[in-house]
């Protein structure tokens, strides 16, 4: 899971603000989104796992003042009866300061079922996106002690900041892998937005399917869990190539270094752990 000011990066607001009815517009209003969203009108709407309040087939959502030039996202995940069956459906949209955006969740080519199986795939996403903050990115990248030589591997790579960031910065090949469609696509997007198409790539795979031989680098923000269902992978490293994980440890490995970060971007601590192929087993 990864997460620059112009790229992707959910924003808490939007759950207090899509759990009520729409606000009107105020002298921020230029700060402000707006989503129109049609649906079916018995429809069941959660955001962020929370009901909302509103009914019928249009609804109207308004965002308090958000940052410019960043980009905000959340999920919708709404239930109907079709058939006589209820037909539950998920779906992530962005939006952008002052943006007023139609959305229609009645067509269901436009929408990924909770229950479809994602192309090349037989399961659900491991981990929902969550974007690290971008000095916390950057720290990673500086601990990995990253050269031009490097082939770094992001699992999980969200909108592709850290594979952007380690070929701006070091000028070394990264490949970022994703299972969400959403995800491959705007890190596609943001790879060419910053002119890094020759040294990074985005592919759509099972992280249980990636081939770690060729990675010198692997970085990853992913769950306790599915890091421990990585290390047949991982174990696949040459010897001294680093793993460097955001915020989750690996069950059973012992890290060589475990960094705290306070992040300028949240406010929060993070920790950044580290470790070096082979890996150790405690």
């Amino acid at each position: 899971m990864t997460r620059s000011p112009n790229m992707g990066r959910w924003h808490s607001a939007w759950l207090c603000l899509l759990l009520a009815a729409a606000p009107a517009w105020g002298q921020e209003s230029g700060q402000r989104a707006t989503l129109r969203i049609r649906l079916p009108a018995d429809a069941r709407l959660l955001v962020e796992g929370q009901e909302t309040k509103q009914t019928g087939a249009n609804r109207t959502f308004t965002s308090p003042p958000l940052t410019p030039g960043k980009k905000f996202n959340y999920t919708f995940e709404w239930t109907y009866r079709k058939d006589g069956k209820p037909v539950t459906r998920t779906r992530t949209i962005y939006v952008r300061a002052g943006e007023n955006k139609e959305v229609d969740l009645t067509k269901e080519d436009d929408q990924t079922s909770k229950k479809k199986e994602p192309e090349g795939a037989g399961r659900e996403l491991d981990v929902p996106f969550v974007p690290t903050p971008q000095d916390v990115v950057d720290k990673m990248l500086e601990i990995a002690s990253i050269t031009e030589k490097d082939v770094l591997y992001d699992l999980g790579c969200g909108d592709g900041r850290i594979v952007i960031t380690a070929a701006k910065k070091y000028g070394c090949k990264a490949v970022g892998f994703d299972l969400d469609p959403d995800r491959v696509q705007e890190s596609r997007e943001n790879v060419k937005a910053k002119e890094v198409e020759k040294l990074v790539t985005i592919e759509k795979k099972d992280l249980f399917d990636v081939d770690m031989k060729p990675a010198s680098v692997v970085t990853l923000y992913l769950l306790p869990d599915v890091n421990a269902k990585l290390i047949p992978q991982l174990e696949q490293l040459k010897p001294g190539a680093r793993i460097i994980s955001h915020d989750f440890t690996i069950k059973g490995i012992e890290p060589k270094h475990t960094v705290p970060v306070t992040s300028k971007e949240d406010g929060q601590k993070h920790m950044i752990y580290v470790w070096i192929a082979p890996l150790k087993k405690k």
